[in-house]
């Protein structure tokens, strides 16, 4: 059964008759209980200010077109909220800047490939390879603590290196070597 408003009803009656279908209305633009009810809030008195300056002929339509208002104005609002925070983001912020998955894992199978042309020197030159290389061991400590002349120490690290680059080429793409690392790894 529908009800007949009276066009001289006052707004603040008319909103009391009309605020279940009112909020059913906002409920298309607001899922939120809070938000509908602010809104509701706003309308009637925006409705009630308007009606102290002039008569309103269509109370019911009048609510309506309020809460429209009201509720386009937040949406706007909302949006332009949105589109400062997109433009506020620089990309570089959310750029990955490391190296990709294909980098990582052919960089752990030259790792591996130079682990392996390591492993094939001979014992003594694998020990002065190490401590120079890896450790940033100086000649003369190396020599000192091999018990070996800084001469042979040169000798060592320059034949390693030459075997290790020897090794890199030769195992470079060879199946097994690369095939051996596993992905899982990283």
């Amino acid at each position: 059964m529908k009800k007949i408003i009276d066009k001289n009803q006052d707004v603040m009656s008319v909103f009391v008759e009309s605020q279940t279908v009112l909020k059913r209305f906002l409920r298309r633009f607001s899922s939120n209980a809070h938000d509908i009810e602010d809104i509701c809030q706003e309308t009637i008195l925006r409705a009630l200010e308007a009606e102290r300056t002039k008569e309103i002929t269509a109370p019911r339509a009048f609510l309506f077109g309020i809460s429209k208002n009201i509720v386009r104005k937040k949406l706007d609002r909302e949006s332009k909220r949105l589109v400062d925070l997109i433009e506020d983001l620089t990309p570089q912020e959310y750029v990955d800047t490391g190296p990709s998955l294909e980098e990582c894992v052919d960089s752990q199978r030259q790792m591996a490939r130079f682990a392996e042309a390591v492993r094939a020197l001979p014992r003594q030159c694998q020990k002065v390879f190490v401590l120079k290389k890896v450790y940033g061991h100086s000649h003369q400590e190396i020599s000192k603590e091999l018990g070996i002349s800084i001469s042979t120490v040169e000798k060592h690290v320059a034949a390693g290196l030459k075997r290790c680059a020897e090794h890199m080429e030769r195992t470079a793409g060879r199946p097994g070597v690369d095939d051996e690392m596993k992905v899982t790894n990283l």
